[in-house]
């Protein structure tokens, strides 16, 4: 039985590699007539069939009825890595665009082996709407929509407005059909490649975070991080949600995670979190270091679609997001949307 299971992958095998189809990355023009899939069939188990016996026109819909659903779920295996956002409420799907856009534009994802994960929530007050969801597949993003997360004892009412969903995160952990997952707040954008990053070494990376009067801290900022995901480690976090020492009632996600990976993360290059209360508390560094930034993050101030709420000359981070507002126009121009959405700056 062995050699018969060995002998008839050896000819799925040969003929994957006929085609060159490898991993499948998309539709081929190719046709497989029956006359021809009928010899490729007959093929004695064990022997390798010769090249004048191959098909010369194969359909990868009819290539695939010689695979089981297993060997079906490998041929056409998820990428390697997953870019992933959260948009928990309806306001921030403009800015998942924009994110999305920028990432695709600064790095080739198929190269990458990664593709555009976007976790959402789509029932509640602010959630995301249908309408929201069809422009996010637009931009490049898979949606998977997953259930709010709630843990014992912890009121999630207590957690500030702009956080309180935050903790859904948390669901990323259980995505493991990826070996690594890349995730970046909505309210970022990319300017570079991110290709090194899967490289970080460990179970879990992050940036320093920054404050008005801390430049570098020990702790670090949640809105880009890097982490394998593994069942194990989302089982163990979730009682430790109930613990006060790991996590306070008025918290949200950042605070957890620098509770529980305390001593245990690999930190990350400033290019990767350019927090923009640099800007505004230590601009030379700012000005230092912008050539070599890769995602810069709008904390501080985000980007707004009402125009009278722009940030121009006068507003004190009036340069980072006119640079912001000049690249969802360009954005909005890709995507023919500049009648659809408004600028937000």
């Amino acid at each position: 039985m062995c050699r018969a299971t060995s002998g008839l992958w050896d000819l799925r095998r040969t003929a994957s590699s006929f085609v060159g189809l490898g991993r499948l990355s998309g539709p081929r023009s190719l046709n497989f007539g029956g006359r021809q899939k009928s010899r490729l069939l007959t093929t004695p188990l064990g022997s390798q069939p010769s090249s004048s016996s191959l098909p010369t026109s194969v359909s990868e819909a009819s290539l695939k009825d010689l695979f089981s659903p297993t060997e079906k779920s490998k041929i056409a295996r998820k990428p390697k890595y997953a870019i992933t956002s959260s948009v928990q409420t309806a306001s921030f799907t403009a800015m998942a665009v924009m994110l999305g856009y920028s990432i695709q534009k600064h790095n080739d994802l198929k190269a990458m082996d990664a593709e555009l994960v976007l976790l959402v929530r789509d029932e509640g007050a602010d959630a995301v709407t249908a309408e929201n969801k069809t422009r996010l597949e637009k931009a490049g993003w898979k949606v998977r929509v997953a259930e709010e997360l709630t843990f014992e004892g912890v009121d999630n009412g207590q957690i500030r407005a702009h956080h309180r969903h935050n903790l859904n995160k948390l669901h990323l952990w259980t995505w493991t059909e990826y070996e690594k997952i890349l995730f970046i707040d909505a309210d970022v954008v990319c300017k570079g490649s991110l290709a090194e990053l899967w490289e970080m070494p460990g179970d879990f990376a992050a940036a320093p975070d920054v404050w008005w009067n801390i430049l570098v801290d020990n702790r670090f900022n949640s809105g880009v991080i890097v982490f394998r995901p593994s069942m194990e480690t989302f089982h163990d976090m979730i009682p430790k949600m109930s613990d006060p020492h790991y996590h306070s009632p008025n918290d949200a996600d950042q605070a957890f995670l620098n509770a529980y990976y305390r001593f245990r993360y690999f930190g990350l290059p400033y290019k990767y979190n350019y927090n923009l209360v640099m800007y505004q508390y230590h601009r030379e560094v700012w000005d230092q270091l912008w050539d070599e930034a890769v995602l810069v993050h709008f904390t501080m101030r985000k980007p707004k679609p009402n125009p009278a709420e722009h940030c121009h000359k006068g507003c004190n981070e009036w340069e980072p997001l006119e640079w912001y507002g000049q690249y969802f126009r360009e954005m909005l121009a890709y995507h023919s949307w500049e009648k659809e959405l408004p600028v937000y700056a």
